[in-house]
């Protein structure tokens, strides 16, 4: 068979459409929970942190800052159906997989290629590995009876005494020192004034 341009061509697109499928394939057995602001702007951090370091980017350019990169309103999902590639994880770990392999790759122009598809492919089985479907990314609630809330005022006003009394002290030192030098230095004056 005579290989040409075109038959390389639908090579490429198969091969890419084949990595894609992997991915999709992943999210399939997979229940897909809602994502909060907070969990999507951790998850963001992370992500970038960890696919956006020095060692992946091209010799003499930085890594990837997390805070440079704003959560949109679709890495959110708090109703609807979060298993679409429109919004919540999917939609945040596609859009975060473009924007890093733009920086690992700056030379090429076309997005959708194999190679950010096993970067899709990657950040995707790296939180799912890491739980944070099971939403350990959220913020423990801690619910406090009466009294606990008021032992933990109590505790945090004791805390903050016993730094104002230290203050206290090495203000009244500082006072002495400072009134051993105005006595030195007055009678320095009242020497040179005669």
């Amino acid at each position: 068979m005579l290989i040409t341009e075109g038959n390389l061509a639908v090579d490429l697109r198969n091969k890419i459409d084949s990595k894609y499928q992997e991915v999709n394939d992943l999210w399939k057995d997979i229940k897909i929970p809602f994502i909060t602001r907070e969990e999507a702007e951790k998850a963001k951090n992370i992500l970038i942190r960890k696919f956006g370091a020095k060692k992946f980017l091209p010799p003499f350019h930085s890594a990837m800052n997390p805070k440079a990169y704003r959560v949109f309103k679709p890495y959110i999902c708090l109703s609807g159906d979060p298993t679409t590639l429109w919004k919540g994880w999917r939609r945040l770990i596609h859009s975060l997989s473009h924007k890093v392999y733009r920086r690992r790759f700056p030379q090429r122009w076309f997005d959708h290629s194999y190679q950010q598809a096993e970067l899709e492919l990657e950040m995707c089985k790296f939180v799912i590995d890491k739980g944070w479907l099971n939403q350990t990314l959220k913020s423990k609630v801690i619910i406090l009876s009466k009294d606990e809330i008021k032992n933990k005022k109590l505790e945090k006003y004791k805390i903050l005494i016993s730094k104002w009394e230290f203050r206290l002290s090495k203000m009244e030192r500082n006072l002495k020192t400072a009134t051993k030098y105005i006595k030195k230095y007055n009678k320095k004056v009242k020497y040179l004034s005669k």
